[in-house]
């Protein structure tokens, strides 16, 4: 009978120890800066579209998106499949995760004029043509050149 309370009061011993470890564990990682996280589609883009710095914003954005090889998302060559496409479910999630991570580079009072938007294409698109204002030569050719641009640039 000893023996078993000598069991029991190890195993909570053990239990009480792990306990706290994965405490102290999840404490750090609540505490931990968004930039040390390894998890690709957590870690923000680092600058905020404010309606003044569009042309900064976008090339940060893109080289951003273009890193986790997800451009296609913005560019239109991941174009939405249908519903019952078996691929829609992957495409539904990572455009969820690319569209959040426009929204949350954008300031907050601007985010209610592009989280309507279904697409992360149409957030995109949608900034472009808010804030656009055609003095950055290297977004002008991206734009001209891109068979989704349907707006005139004068």
């Amino acid at each position: 009978m000893a023996d078993l309370t000598d069991s029991a009061t190890s195993a909570d011993s053990i239990l009480e120890t792990l306990a706290t470890k994965m405490t102290e564990v999840l404490s750090k990682a609540q505490s931990t800066p968004q930039s040390q996280i390894s998890d690709s589609s957590t870690v923000p883009i680092n600058i905020k579209l404010d309606g003044s710095n569009y042309a900064l914003w976008s090339q940060v954005a893109e080289m951003y998106i273009s890193g986790k090889d997800k451009l296609g998302y913005i560019d239109g060559t991941f174009p939405q499949p249908s519903a019952t496409d078996p691929t829609f479910r992957k495409w539904r999630t990572e455009n969820a995760i690319v569209k959040g991570w426009l929204i949350n580079s954008i300031d907050p009072s601007l985010v209610g004029n592009f989280i309507r938007f279904p697409t992360a294409k149409g957030v995109w698109d949608s900034i472009a043509t808010t804030y656009f204002d055609g003095s950055d030569t290297s977004q002008v050719y991206d734009l001209s050149n891109s068979d989704a641009a349907e707006w005139r640039i004068d």
